[in-house]
């Protein structure tokens, strides 16, 4: 089957890389004009000449990409199966329809207004009590395109800095650490679930995922389980998709955010994993069994941003596997992951560390249950 996918960047060259072993292959669809994946059939999209000549060459399409017109995915879903569908990325696009959903779910999040001009910015900020953080209902991501606001007469300031005609406003959380659960549905209603993963963010760029989490009850990873099978019914869902939790000091789980497509924070799961995200992506989409989710051995992902260190350095670290993106250093870029399994937590912290240590760029691994 050739499978079509919007966006040519380093998630969907790891969709192709799970996906040949399943004799699939890949034709990538590029929005940005700058495509990264440096495998497959990669087109870049200009007009509907391209776009009828890769429609032409796919079976069905997905996305490892959501920041892409609704417009065009609505067009693709009139000739192909585009799966998940363009109305997944309609509300994820949308931090005000997104949170809508969540409401509409009961599923907790942060306080939150919406505002549309500096004065209502302030107002907010001093309802919600500062810290704040201000963000743009839409566009921006990895820590783009929002600001933090700790006294409300920084609010003009933030609202001329993030240039944006609506903004969204939520409470600071006394959380105890950034969480993600991963889910897959198919396309018969089969949902199966990831261990929840811990994540590590410095300057709102993702460092580490570690799953499972030694500390983590059960009864918190069912809840986390349930947040997302509702939305993965509610927009009869079909793949991959992730919700971005804080966990609170009393346990509970408050959502932040969700991603309609592979992530980043569920990397680990290439190698810690039986079944990789990528792998039960692929087989979501073309109607195939879902496959074990279940962490092979305690895994940490560290991504390895900006600058690479020595490839023969880390692969000497016992069960490191690393993944390179093949993309040109640049400060903030992400240009590989590295892998870490170890048969105890601690044994993989004394690993983490020691991956770090070899990467020009890597901050001090720090997680909650230390």
């Amino acid at each position: 089957m050739n499978i079509g996918v919007l966006g040519a960047g380093q998630l969907g060259r790891m969709l192709a890389l799970a996906g040949y072993p399943l004799a699939n292959r890949f034709t990538f669809l590029d929005t940005t004009g700058h495509p990264s994946a440096g495998i497959g059939d990669v087109m870049v999209y200009t007009d509907q000449h391209h776009l009828d000549d890769f429609l032409a060459k796919v079976d069905l399409v997905t996305y490892e990409f959501e920041h892409l017109p609704v417009a065009l995915v609505q067009a693709i879903e009139e000739v192909k199966p585009v799966y998940p569908s363009s109305e997944a990325i309609r509300v994820c696009q949308n931090r005000a329809e997104e949170k809508a959903l969540f409401d509409r779910l009961g599923i907790p999040t942060p306080a939150y207004r919406l505002v549309e001009h500096a004065d209502e910015l302030e107002a907010a900020a001093r309802e919600l009590g500062c810290p704040v953080v201000a963000k743009s209902v839409t566009e921006g991501y990895d820590g783009k395109g929002q600001a933090v606001i700790r006294d409300p007469a920084e609010a003009a300031e933030a609202w001329r800095a993030i240039n944006h005609p609506r903004l969204i406003v939520e409470a600071f959380v006394d959380f105890v650490r950034e969480v993600s659960i991963i889910a897959v549905r198919g396309r018969d209603g089969e949902v199966v679930f990831y261990p929840m993963a811990e994540n590590v963010h410095v300057d709102g760029i993702l460092r580490y995922s570690l799953a499972p989490m030694p500390d983590l009850d059960d009864s918190v990873q069912r809840v986390a389980d349930d947040y997302i099978r509702a939305l993965l019914d509610e927009l009869d869902y079909v793949g991959v998709l992730t919700l971005e939790l804080f966990q609170t000091r009393d346990g509970g789980l408050l959502a932040n955010e969700m991603a309609p497509r592979v992530h980043n924070s569920g990397h680990w799961s290439m190698d810690g994993a039986v079944t990789s995200q990528f792998e039960n992506h692929l087989r979501a989409i073309q109607g195939l069994p879902l496959g074990d989710t279940a962490a092979r051995m305690p895994t940490c992902m560290v991504n390895v941003i900006g600058r690479e260190g020595d490839p023969a350095a880390i692969l000497a670290v016992q069960d490191a596997h690393l993944h390179r993106y093949d993309k040109a250093e640049r400060p903030g870029r992400k240009l590989a992951h590295v892998n870490l399994l170890a048969p105890t937590h601690e044994a993989l912290l004394d690993k983490v560390r020691a991956c770090a240590a070899l990467l020009p760029e890597a901050p001090e691994p720090r997680f909650s249950f230390e």
